[in-house]
């Protein structure tokens, strides 16, 4: 079997705040120890045969979070953050049999849940509309859904805290959910601990592969159009200088495409 997992670190075990997932924080050795827990426990339920594949992708700041130390041999990670690009299809080329979004966390526009946020800090809103008039309004977990939806590849599985596993039923009823902490406010949450989490996570990984096959992929239809809300701030400033003509009112672009992969890929380049 073959799969992606995309890294990201808000929804591991334990993680509460910021300064516990950002490079250079006090506190971030103890994310990095998370990430290392909760990576390889759905390691752990996934990696059955000899044959088995997995590739990471680490989508947390700077894409350089992942311990190499002890990495199983089957497991290729790509670090760095390289742009989504049609040519790529997001890496999900190849023949996944799914994707598995680690330590993912709610959308900017779900106040009160527990670090939400839609990839950047200063972005409000991200709603994708496709041609027959269907709206998603989508942070990180719809968004990646939607990209794998494209090349193929069903979600399989999220890990996240209570806030972003309903978030991933609303959009899909289909995927394995692993809720390693409740949320309660911003910057708080009930963590459970590792040594319960992780066996959530190698039973989560588990049934992923146990259900194969039966995952089905979530697709906009193109064209498509992405509508993006800004607080004001750097980033705002960077687009209006780079993307002008995307602007349709003072906080907010919309970025047409073939596929949501297209239009996305508009924006990397410009926030770059």
């Amino acid at each position: 079997m073959k799969w992606m997992i995309r890294v990201d670190m808000e929804g591991l075990t334990g993680v509460v705040n910021m300064d516990q997932v950002a490079p250079g924080a006090p506190y971030y050795p103890f994310g990095l120890k998370m990430l290392k827990h909760d990576l390889q426990s759905v390691l752990d339920g996934l990696l059955a045969d000899d044959g088995d594949e997995v590739w990471l992708y680490d989508i947390h700041f700077f894409g350089t979070n992942v311990d190499f130390d002890g990495l199983d041999p089957r497991v290729t990670a790509i670090c760095g953050k390289p742009h989504y690009t049609t040519e790529n299809m997001a890496f999900l080329k190849g023949g996944f049999d799914g994707m598995i979004l680690l330590g993912l966390h709610a959308m900017a526009d779900k106040p009160g849940s527990l670090l939400n946020h839609s990839y950047e800090h200063d972005i409000r809103s991200i709603v994708v509309r496709d041609r027959t008039g269907k709206t998603f309004r989508v942070g990180e977990i719809g968004l990646e859904t939607l990209i794998a939806g494209e090349a193929g590849v069903p979600l399989a599985m999220v890990t996240a805290d209570s806030d972003g596993c309903l978030e991933t039923k609303e959009l899909t009823a289909d995927a394995v959910t692993v809720n390693v902490k409740e949320s309660l406010g911003d910057t708080a949450a009930a963590c459970y601990p590792p040594s319960i989490t992780g066996r959530w996570l190698r039973e989560g990984a588990a049934a992923c592969r146990a259900n194969a096959g039966k995952f089905r992929p979530v697709a906009a239809e193109g064209p498509v159009e992405i509508e993006m809300t800004f607080k004001t701030g750097e980033l705002l400033c960077k687009l209006k200088s780079r993307i002008p003509d995307a602007f349709a009112a003072d906080d907010r672009i919309i970025l047409q495409g073939k596929s949501v992969i297209e239009a996305w890929h508009q924006y990397l380049v410009a926030k770059s």
